[in-house]
């Protein structure tokens, strides 16, 4: 029992099992230091974080952590005879290998430099609204290979970095937050169309959001156009403006039914289809 012990105690394995778990305390106790000192940044600069630091600090902590991993597994490996003999023997086809590894790990490699990327020039930032392939949402997460959006309803998108790094990107955060709030409203073709301006133009000012100037001629005034026109009726769409795109959706419902009951209280949607 004792030789086996004492063989046990000098063996590859023991030594490889040493090295991967010491590796894993290693790994766990500085992604734990890291993810400490990063929520303390903000009180060390007596302001909260930005977003754009926010995916900066996630994307190096990853990046450590992988590193200590890489390198402690590998030791590990290395500390069989055989990992070497067949690392040597490797080396005699490494063009082929390296083809082989290449082709099968593209996607992935992709995805990873993808998102080192996106991380550092910042197309897109945590907490951005951003519309990607008609699915709209807020990043939630940017990982080293996915990244995560949060839709409306809660639900999360799962979308591989190389194609968020290649696909256009309709962000709504990135350098102005403020987004229009348009609804489309349907009016008689003989409605007087002054009348419905003025009743739809009254109603957006009214629930427009605090800190904007909705006088006529500012820049962020709510507006008035005709869209579309037929024998059966005439299509109008209201404008307002809102500071972000949630609050924007959120506006333009209310936008929505306080233009049809303001416009049916004044007899302005008599005759209309029932489509409206």
């Amino acid at each position: 029992m004792t030789t086996l012990a004492t063989a046990w105690y000098h063996s590859d394995w023991l030594a490889a099992l040493c090295y991967f778990a010491g590796t894993l305390i290693v790994a766990k106790v500085v992604d734990a230091l890291l993810a400490r000192h990063g929520s303390g940044l903000g009180r060390l600069f007596g302001r909260n974080l930005t977003m754009a630091e926010q995916t900066r600090l996630r994307m190096a902590r990853r990046l450590i952590v992988f590193a200590i991993l890489f390198v402690g597994i590998a030791t590990a490996l290395l500390q069989f005879p055989q990992v070497g003999t067949l690392a040597r023997g490797m080396l005699a086809s490494a063009g082929i290998t390296a083809l082989i590894a290449g082709f099968a790990a593209r996607s992935m490699l992709a995805n990873f430099v993808s998102g080192i990327v996106i991380a550092f020039t910042q197309p897109v930032r945590i907490n951005d609204t951003v519309s990607v392939d008609g699915v709209e949402g807020t990043v939630e997460e940017i990982g080293l290979t996915y990244s995560y959006l949060r839709t409306a309803d809660n639900h999360r998108v799962v979308i591989p970095n190389e194609q968020f790094a290649s696909k256009v990107i309709h962000n709504y955060t990135i350098v102005d937050p403020v987004s229009a709030a348009s609804v489309e409203l349907a009016v008689p073709a003989g409605a007087d169309l002054g009348l419905v301006e003025a009743a739809a133009l009254d109603e957006a000012r009214k629930i427009a959001p605090a800190g904007f100037d909705v006088s006529p001629g500012s820049d962020r005034a709510p507006s008035f156009a005709v869209v579309d026109h037929a024998a059966d009726g005439v299509r109008v769409r209201v404008t307002l403006w809102a500071a972000s795109a949630p609050q924007a959706q959120a506006l333009a419902v209310d936008l929505r039914r306080a233009a049809l009951e303001r416009l049916r209280r004044e007899g302005l949607l008599a005759n209309a289809s029932p489509a409206q």
